[in-house]
């Protein structure tokens, strides 16, 4: 076992202020940064990026996106384009084959997204004039992600990595990415500021022996002001210079083997449950994703260990409700084995 459990921290949420040249972070080095990628602020504009890209050389004729998707990014990218329609998928099957013989035609742009990091992002098609776009964000530094032969590729980069924001676009096959004209954005850089004041207090609040609800309150109001305006902000934004270099420090760490050490911790003390099913796979989870087919069942687990200190995030509401519910349990570098074994008594005492 590790270092001292500390509870105060809490086990989910967003990352509090950590150092890219942290002790934690030692012997922990990352060799896949792709030579041809270009950062951004968001996965968001990442992805329009790589859209605006084709739209040069291509008429395009339907945008296909995950039938079960994350719902931000389903209105964002709507917003955006309106040729966008949907394919049915299976979250719960990482071999699972996308049809796309069945639907895709000329001309046309479709997303696979790697679910959960397991999934082998794997599609049927003929027409070679179909352009694959693979969303990596819930699978950066995966087999799928590292070994990908999709037309292009990006991944939200803040779900993994502890810089205020960041996203990540890169073509597998080397190509350089096309340089586009993007605007400077004050938007952005107040949405950077508020993210990082919001981590800094998050430190604060963890270091700090007295409870300081104030200060807690404060971290969770300027996180969900920064996530309002993301949501909001349909631009392709010029990354500040100070910013990239800060995101390309954060790239240099491997964080899929804190998450493949923990897993493997606490996928061994997990006793079967009838509530819900563990998302394995060939490649390590995002982190201990847990599938329910009940949404009552799913609500009374999360209550429950929110009320234990565990915050995790549901993955996505406002889907089909033929795809289940699904939730994630952060397991990644903030926490040891002494925090898996915790996490595992809770749920095995549920």
């Amino acid at each position: 076992m590790k270092n001292k459990l500390n509870k105060k921290k809490g086990y989910g949420s967003f990352f509090s202020y950590e150092k890219h040249n942290s002790k934690a972070f030692i012997n922990f080095n990352n060799s896949f940064i792709p030579t041809n990628k270009k950062l951004f602020y968001t996965g968001r504009q990442a992805i329009k990026y790589i859209v605006e890209i084709i739209k040069l050389n291509n008429k395009i004729n339907t945008f296909w996106i995950p039938e079960y998707y994350c719902q931000h990014v389903t209105i964002w990218l709507k917003k955006n384009y309106d040729n966008i329609k949907s394919y049915k998928v299976n979250p719960l099957d990482n071999e699972y084959i996308i049809k796309a013989n069945d639907f895709v035609k000329e001309n046309d742009i479709i997303l696979v997204n790697n679910f959960w990091g397991t999934s082998n992002c794997s599609l049927n098609y003929i027409n070679n004039k179909v352009i694959v776009i693979e969303d990596h964000s819930h699978g950066w530094l995966s087999n799928s992600c590292i070994e990908s032969t999709a037309d292009y590729c990006f991944a939200s980069l803040r779900k993994s990595v502890p810089a205020p924001l960041g996203g990540i676009a890169w073509i597998p096959n080397e190509d350089k990415l096309i340089i586009l004209n993007q605007k400077s954005s004050n938007d952005f850089n107040k949405i950077w500021n508020n993210t990082f004041l919001g981590m800094t207090k998050k430190l604060e609040f963890e270091e700090n022996i007295l409870i300081d609800k104030g200060l807690k309150n404060d971290f969770i109001a300027l996180i969900n002001n920064a996530e309002n305006m993301m949501h909001h902000n349909y631009d392709l934004v010029k990354l500040n210079s100070k910013h990239k270099k800060i995101i390309e420090s954060y790239l240099k760490i491997n964080y899929l083997d804190f998450k493949a050490l923990n897993f493997k911790t606490i996928i061994s003390l997990i006793k079967p449950n009838n509530t819900f099913e563990i998302i394995n796979g060939n490649s390590t989870p995002f982190g201990l994703i847990l599938h329910f087919k009940n949404i009552n069942k799913l609500n009374y687990f999360k209550s429950y260990l929110i009320s234990k200190n565990i915050y995790p995030s549901q993955l996505w509401p406002n889907n089909k409700l033929k795809y289940g519910y699904f939730i994630n349990i952060h397991i990644d570098y903030r926490y040891n084995d002494l925090d898996m074994y915790y996490i595992a008594q809770i749920i095995n005492a549920f």
